[in-house]
């Protein structure tokens, strides 16, 4: 029989489904985490952390500021936990769209090939990497089932949407490279 270790072993907490965590309830939590073995918590934000440069990023939804992401980070790592933050990179933006400063292909679905769509998720990667000490990004691209078909659809004719995920996905690894951030994809479509 195989002996496996894992070198990491963590959880992901959901912070966007209007229960953000208070910082003093992480700092309280994440102790208890570390005594029953876990070394990594992800913090699943879908728009609730600031971001420079979108000041309504998050607005009225309990959002982290930086300085909370950091002092959290720093909690983290001081009693051997590693932080990794988790947003969404293509769809589950709602909250963002409503302020109209992210173009939407269609319903909750960011607009591909649009420059302000990247100069955004630039700003997310930006703020995460300066906030969190771990070179690592868990991005969502899930639940686009009709990724292409409005707006896109409307602009550069029928693809096929999974030309346009990994279209999608190539952009934001650059963008990743540029904050030497280690994208760890997770479910898509």
């Amino acid at each position: 029989m195989a002996n496996f270790k894992f070198k990491t072993m963590g959880v992901m907490i959901d912070m966007s489904r209007n229960a953000v965590m208070s910082v003093e309830g992480l700092r309280r939590y994440l102790p208890l985490l570390k005594k029953m073995g876990y070394n990594c918590a992800m913090l699943y934000t879908e728009d609730t952390y600031e971001v420079d440069g979108e000041g309504y990023f998050g607005y009225m939804r309990g959002r982290y500021t930086k300085e909370e992401m950091k002092e959290l980070d720093a909690f983290a790592s001081s009693i051997g936990v590693t932080l990794i933050p988790c947003i969404q990179t293509l769809a589950h933006v709602n909250a963002a769209i409503r302020w109209g400063k992210v173009p939407v292909d269609c319903a909750d679905i960011m607009l591909v090939d649009d420059e302000r769509t990247y100069e955004f998720i630039d700003h997310m990667f930006a703020t995460l990497s300066e906030c969190f000490a771990s070179k690592k990004i868990h991005i969502g691209m899930d639940e686009a089932h009709m990724l292409g078909r409005g707006k896109y659809q409307d602009i550069n004719g029928f693809e096929n949407r999974f030309d346009i995920l990994l279209k999608h996905l190539i952009r934001i690894s650059e963008i990743a490279k540029k904050y030497e951030l280690l994208l760890v994809p997770s479910d898509s479509f």
